[in-house]
This record gives structure tokens, sequence and C-alpha cells, in this order.
């Protein structure tokens, strides 16, 4: 699968001068990328100009085609024997050190096969090939019997482009770049229509492009058609091949080894003889080779086909790569746009709910969004007028997912703002309250409710290319826990879960402090759940220690109206990437492996405070993340309210929100094959109450964090 953190679509560019020798040398501004004779933008360039590489940056794949060679009965057997001799010599040239890592396929009338693994030791692969030794199938030609017809009579070619297809999905598992050899006669086919082709066209060229092969034809024997006709030695494409099929009934021949080879940047080599040197020639001048990501136009259209140029500024020098690939929506994030509506407009939505029915009113909750933030005893006063449950969870929702807002022009005072001096006296006292009172907490207990919200999930025939109409959030998994905090530590207890969500971590981390983190743990594979811990934990201290390093932005933002009078809110920003804050994002779309992606982040929020105390009330942070991450957004918003305990007060944290999204992913089935790719983008949202405070010792305020942050700000 490709680095999240580059282009969107990979091209391998081989560049060779005019009498067909490689060139290296080059760099970016000498490369131009056309994409249906639009320029786009190179987002990653890579060279490989041979010598010491990664062994990741390029692999081979050999493919005995002992099926194609056994259906002429002439001279079948005598060919697979020099089809292996081949093979077998290439494997041992060199004392049996391959240049590159190398597996090798068998397709046979039992099926297809497979070495376990990819290996430098052509020895080793030279005798698990003569011997039949450790080898695993891909599949048995029955399970491909079974849909012969669908798109070919020809159950050979059937059999072969399917072999094609699943060793393609094999190998977008490992990394790096593939240089396929087809062994034998392969298949060509002129002259034939079918219907259904397009989509297999389609999804064949698209599993070869991810896992970037380049497949090469390999035979010293002659090719044949399906009509028995002898095809020439110097067979060329047609150009008119290289624009791919027009429409879903279109030629057979599009499928044809030549064509396919052709335009996965490969071809068909010259092969009268020694089929073995001209292979390892082959894999020695693919060494050098340039690599190119980019970002794909957004469309509209599902597998909407597109044409790749590259052009290269230097005389009589000229490009080889892939030449196409099909654009989907789902290469972007596909939001549901909602109406927005101001709190007033909300208020007045809700106003008489008796007008309408309580499923009415949640449909109407659904499609709308706030464009500012509604304050918690507002959202109280809606609730109480509602009726029904499904009208309260689509209020619940829309007030959560305001919580990152500014407030309405009627909560933000007209008080000037303090002068420089009185801002930096709010926040010393910020950074004493936390410095003062942090040693000294008390230990407490509280109950801790937290309920989930997420979409729903898409339907079984729906395609993973467009996201669903449907983005709206409904309630999940609800958890009631007892959280102690004793020791500078979270301990959560006596945990009831209700609802069947399944889940996987997906979320930001700040550093650990304790046993306190604001993560998802990772589960199960299948639904997602967003989950925050550490309200109590490190997060008040690393925002404020981040806030105040000498990158970060620290101002202030507006005087705005509290629940117990006035708050003094400042804006602050971190604009490079450290270890105070992660991105994380689990799994990847590989297969087999959970493979958690994890990224350091810049971040920003809003500190709201008590100007005479500087007691944090409501703190903020949302990840400043790239748009062609896994991870789209990641935010958490926390508040506290007084708690008062044998005359004592304290500040906790009352209530919490956290809002990700991120990419699912799903498995798809091929040619017999089960495979991991990205689907469309998803929102959770975490909603957190904490009540039942039951407080252990004592001390005048309960703020949560241990860490020492600068005293100079």
């Amino acid at each position: 699968m490709p680095d999240p953190t580059q282009g969107l679509i990979r091209v391998d560019v081989a560049a060779t001068d005019k009498s067909g020798k490689r060139v290296t040398g080059l760099s970016e501004k000498d490369f131009t990328l056309r994409d249906n004779n639009e320029q786009q933008k190179i987002v990653t360039f890579q060279a490989f100009n041979g010598g010491i590489q990664p062994a990741t940056s390029l692999a081979v794949v050999l493919v005995i085609d002992e099926l194609n060679m056994l259906a002429n009965e002439r001279t079948g057997k005598i060919e697979l024997s020099e089809a292996d001799r081949e093979a077998e010599t290439f494997l041992r040239s060199h004392g049996g050190v391959l240049q590159r890592p190398t597996i090798l396929y068998r397709l046979t009338e039992q099926g297809l096969f497979a070495t376990p693994q990819a290996s430098m030791d052509g020895n080793e692969l030279a005798d698990e090939m003569e011997h039949g030794g450790r080898v695993r199938r891909i599949w048995p030609s029955s399970e491909v019997a079974r849909d012969i017809g669908k798109i070919a009579k020809d159950s050979v070619v059937l059999h072969s482009l399917v072999a094609l297809g699943s060793i393609a999905i094999e190998e977008r598992r490992r990394p790096g770049r593939k240089l396929m050899f087809w062994i034998g006669n392969g298949w060509q086919i002129e002259g034939r229509k079918g219907t259904g082709l397009s989509d297999f066209s389609i999804e064949l060229l698209t599993r070869m492009r991810e896992a970037r092969i380049n497949l090469w034809g390999a035979s010293e024997w002659p090719m044949y058609d399906t009509s028995g006709k002898m095809m020439p030695a110097n067979y060329q494409v047609s150009k008119e091949y290289f624009n791919g099929p027009k429409n879903d009934a279109t030629g057979f021949e599009y499928l044809s080894l030549p064509v396919i080879a052709a335009r996965s940047g490969g071809g068909m080599l010259d092969t009268p003889h020694n089929l073995a040197a001209l292979i390892g020639e082959r894999v020695e001048e693919e060494s050098r080779y340039y690599s190119i990501t980019f970002d794909p136009p957004r469309t509209n259209g599902i597998d909407e086909y597109h044409h790749l140029q590259v052009e290269i500024d230097k005389p009589d020098v000229t490009a080889h790569c892939f030449l196409d690939y099909y654009d989907e929506p789902d290469f972007y994030d596909q939001p549901t746009i909602k109406q927005p509506v101001t709190v007033k407009e909300l208020e007045a939505l809700i106003a008489n709910p008796h007008d309408v029915s309580g499923s009415e009113l949640a449909h109407q909750l659904e499609g709308v969004q706030l464009t500012e933030r509604l304050n918690s005893s507002k959202g109280a006063k809606l609730e109480k007028k509602l009726r029904g449950s499904s009208a309260l969870e689509a209020l619940q929702v829309v007030a959560d997912e305001s919580v990152f807002l500014a407030p309405p022009a009627d909560e933000v005072l007209s008080t000037p703002p303090p002068d420089m001096a009185a801002q930096r006296q709010i926040l010393s006292n910020t950074i004493s309250y936390i410095n003062a009172t942090i040693p000294r907490l008390p230990d407490f207990s509280a109950t801790r409710t937290t309920v989930q919200y997420h979409e729903l999930p898409p339907k079984p025939n729906q395609t993973w290319k467009i996201a669903k109409g449907d983005g709206s959030l409904h309630e999940g998994e609800t958890a009631t826990a007892s959280i102690h905090f004793h020791d500078g530590k979270e301990r959560v207890t006596g945990q009831s879960v209700t609802g069947d969500l399944t889940l996987r971590r997906v979320g930001t981390t700040l550093p650990m402090v304790g046993d306190d983190s604001v993560k998802i743990a990772p589960q199960e594979s299948g639904s997602e759940q967003l989950t925050t811990i550490g309200a109590f934990g490190p997060i008040l201290v690393t925002v404020m220690t981040a806030a105040t390093l000498p990158h970060s932005e620290l101002k202030w933002a507006r005087w705005e109206e509290g629940e117990n009078g006035r708050l003094a809110v400042f804006r602050y920003r971190v604009p490079q990437e450290t270890a105070l804050f992660f991105a994380e994002f689990c799994c990847l779309a590989y297969d087999f492996d959970s493979v958690l992606f994890k990224k350091a982040a810049p971040f920003h929020g809003e500190i709201a405070v008590d100007p005479s105390t500087g007691a944090i009330l409501r703190l903020t942070t949302q990840a400043d993340l790239e748009w062609r991450l896994p991870l789209e957004r990641s935010d958490v918003m926390v508040e506290y309210l007084p708690v008062v305990k044998d005359a004592k007060t304290f500040l906790c944290p009352s209530r919490a929100v956290s809002i990700s999204r991120h990419r699912r992913t799903m498995v798809i089935s091929e040619w017999g094959e089960g495979f991991k790719i990205y689907a469309p983008f998803e929102t959770l949202l975490n909603q957190q109450r904490f009540e039942k405070y039951h407080i252990f010792g004592s001390t005048s305020r309960l703020l949560p964090g241990f860490v020492e942050v600068p005293k100079d700000k």
C-alpha cells in the first residue's frame, strides 16, 4: 500500500535515450507529468540510479506459465522443459546470488502456486522449483472454473487472467516496484468481443498499478492467438490500445498479454534465445528509474479513465511508465453537506416541537450544522423541549459537533481586551495555579458515562468507491465506569457497556504521564469506536507546555460569558511537530497485520480561564493534519466545573467531547483473493460526562496534570 504521507498515485518511470540506454542523473525539474493532457503537480520525487539500494525498492516476479504451454499438445512439453531450464539458469547465475528479492509463481492445470516468500537465494528457489519443495497454493483451478463463461469462453485465457490478477493482489502486499516476467507462450487475443470486460480490466489494471508491477512477456517460443494463428515474433501493440477500453462492450484483445504488458510500462522481450540472460539484463537496467507521486483530480464519476504521460526536458530522452489509471470519488473525502444554522435558528427550529413528529424533527436536525457554539445551559433547555429519543439524540450530536466553534455574538463580552501586561498576568496566574495545585491533588472517585456516536455501516451491496449519502451520526455504545484518581494516576474500574460497537485505534495521543492519555486502544477489526481517556491526566499541562514553546503562538482571543462569570479566552497554535502531540490511526489498509499509523502533528485550540485565579475552565485541542492522511480530524474538548465538598471548592471535569474523522478499511474479494482497501471517510463522536464526585482528603482546588510548565510566560 502507498505511503499515506505521499501523493495518492505513484508512477515509476524509466528514462531511455535514442539507443535504448538508461538515462540517470535527472532531477524533478526535468519531469512534466500530464494527466489527460493536463499538467499535474509532482508531490514527491525519488531517483534510483543503480548501485546500492534498499531491497524493497525493486523485486522480481517470475511466472512459469505451464498452463498455456501445455495447451499446445504438439510442443507443449518441450516448451515447458525449456522454460524451466531458462528460469533455473537465471536463478542459479552468479552462484545463485540474486540481484533482487525474487519470488516464483507457477500456473498449472491444477491452479496457481508460489514459493513461500521472496528470496535472494537463487539456488534455494531453483531447488524448490525443480523438486516441488515448499510451495503454497494460491487457488485451485476448480475455484476459477465456477466463473468460466462470465468473462471468456476460453478457460485457458480466463485462468491466465485470473492468475495475473491474483499475483497482483499478492504482490501489492509487499512494498516497492516489481518486475514481472511471464515465462511461456502467454495469450494473445484478436477479433473477440465480450461484455463485462470493462470491470475486469479496470480491477486488473488497478491491482497491478497498486502493486507497482511492470509486466514483461518473456518467451522463446511462438505466441498463438485463440484461433491457433501464430503471432509475429516482433509483435507491436497498436497505440489504439493505450487509451483503455472504450466501454463495457469492448474488444477482448484489451486483455491480451502484450497489451496489458505495454500498458503497465513493460512490454515483450525480444527473445530469439538465451532468455535467462535477457531477464538478468532487464533487472539490471530497471534498477535505474525514477518514482513520482501525484494527487489525481477530483471526480464524481466511478472508474473514470485517465491517460498518463511523462515528458522529460532533455533531447531525445523518452519516458516509459504505467500508462493509465482509474480515478475514483473516494480518493478524496466526501462529507455530507448540511444546512448551516445559528444558535438562534436552531432554537427557532425546536421552539414548537409538538408541531412535528419526533422522527421528523430528528431528520431535520440531522440535516443542520451549527455555525457557532451551543453552550451547555442552552443545550439543556432545548433538550427539555424535545420528545422522543431520536430527536434528543440528533440534538446532542449537533451540540457536540459545535463545541470547537466560537460562541454567538451575544455571549462575547464587549469589554475591551486587557493590555499586554494584564494578559501576561492572567497567564502567569494560570501557570502558577497549575504548579501550585497539581502537587497537592487529592484522591477522588467519580462516575463517567461515555456515549459513542457513529455513522451507519455501508450496505452490503454498496460500492467502496463512493461515499454513501447519509453521514448522520447515531448512538452506538454507552459505557458507564467508575473513575478513581489516586497518586496522580487515573484508574477505570467497574465498566459496564451496552451496545455492540467494536473498537479500532483512532485519535490523538498526548504524552504519557502516569497512566493517562488521550487515545484509542485497538481491538477487533471491523467497526470503529473512538475512546477518550485522560480528562484527569496530562491534557492541561501538555497544552500549556506546548503553547509556551519558543515557536508557538499564544495570544488573546476575547472576553466570553461563562457559566459562572466572565472568562478570558486565549488562542494558541503549536505550528511544529513535537513529541507532545501525535495523530494516530489504526489501521492502515495492510492485509494480515494491524499496522498503526502514528505521526507527530501540529495542533491548535483555545484555553478559557478564570481571570482572577488562572484556573482553566475549558480547553480544546485540534490536530492540524494533512488532507491526504487516513486520519483527517482529531479534536478534543474538556469543560471543568466547580464541585463543592465540605465547604471546599474543586474544579473537576464535567464534560468531554472527542471527534475523529478517518478512513474506513474494508476487505473485498477478487479472483479468489481477499485484500484490504481504504473505504470512504467516516466520523466518530465521543461524549463523556463526569458526575457523582466523591473527594478524599482536602485541598483548595483540583486541576488535572502534574508536569511543571514554564514560568516565564
